[in-house]
């Protein structure tokens, strides 16, 4: 697995559920959470065999794109 750099000081991994976030929230379409799901699962998959995750990982971020 490549090393992530780190995100910007100001960033916040866990930002409050206020009204702000829930404004932005949206509802799965149908299927994306079973594509997310097998991503997912790839992705442990491959770290549970001892194999690189970088594919399983390009693989997810297609994913990602795709249902944006």
């Amino acid at each position: 697995m490549t090393p992530r750099p780190k995100p910007p000081r100001e960033y916040d991994e866990n930002p409050p559920l206020d009204a702000d976030f829930f404004a932005r929230a949206r509802p799965a379409a149908p299927g994306e959470a079973a594509r997310l799901r097998a991503v997912l699962e790839r992705i442990v998959k491959a770290h549970e065999e001892g194999l690189s995750v970088d594919d399983a990982i390009a693989q997810a971020r297609e994913t990602l794109t795709g249902v944006e």
